[in-house]
């Protein structure tokens, strides 16, 4: 049997727990060279820019800062990176689906999807979630690839639909990934577009027109930063029930 911790080691190690940080290391792992061409995307003279993970990743830090300043827009294009990526992830998955029918039409076969000996290995340290959201999306395409690849090699995916499934999700992800190069920071804040300030219509100009409720602040990104500093507006205590108040104010 082990001594009792005295009183004040007690406090000392409950005080280690609190002030220790969490750490964790998470790893990208592509077996095709589709998904890794993906992770920095192209930047070759005279053929259009093209923006992987790493500069979708990197512009969507400055998004989430100035969403934290209560810019409308940055907002806005968080709910549209949201948005995008849940699209981009149905077009994968309706894909894996309809390829794996014809792996496992094949019953004479005992199958496992294809793999290299060696796959690319990144380390992630991304300042978001939607960093982290959009390299899980990157594994998941391949993953498809490498099934499509699979039927492919076995005969029952031809090269033209093989090619096609591969070219249809690809594009879903370079749209998400550029996506975020439309922003601009303006140094806008949520009142100034209530007040029509002369910065809101040129941001308009630049952005388009921002829906109503996000302007409002009513609807936001499912991952969205606490809005703080003195640009935050206050918020009102609420007047209407909804069917998520028991939850918190039972």
């Amino acid at each position: 049997m082990t001594a009792s911790p005295t009183a004040s080691q007690g406090r000392n190690g409950r005080r280690a727990q609190r002030s220790g940080s969490l750490h964790s290391e998470l790893h990208l792992v592509l077996q095709t060279h589709h998904a890794q061409l993906l992770v920095r995307g192209r930047d070759i003279k005279g053929k259009p820019l093209i923006s992987g993970l790493l500069a979708f990743a990197d512009r969507l830090r400055l998004i989430w800062q100035a969403a934290e300043s209560d810019d409308p827009f940055a907002d806005w294009y968080l709910v549209k990176v949201h948005d995008a990526i849940a699209t981009a992830e149905n077009r994968i998955e309706a894909e894996r689906k309809q390829i794996q029918t014809l792996l496992k039409s094949s019953r004479t076969f005992e199958i496992a999807p294809a793999e290299v000996k060696e796959p690319f290995r990144m380390a992630l340290r991304f300042t978001t979630p939607y960093g982290y959201l959009a390299a899980r999306l990157l594994g998941e395409f391949d993953e498809m690839v490498c099934q499509a690849f699979t039927a492919q090699q076995i005969g029952t995916l031809s090269d033209i639909k093989c090619e096609e499934a591969i070219r249809l999700c690809a594009r879903r992800i370079r749209g998400l990934f550029s996506l975020p190069q439309r922003y601009r920071r303006l140094g806008l804040a949520r009142c100034d577009g209530l007040v029509d300030e002369p910065t809101f219509e040129r941001a308009e100009r630049l952005m388009g027109a921002i829906p109503r409720d996000i302007l409002e602040g009513t609807r936001r990104a499912p991952w969205s930063p606490k809005i703080r500093g003195s640009a935050a507006a206050p918020i009102p205590p609420s007047t209407n029930e909804s069917v998520h108040d028991g939850a918190v104010f039972e």
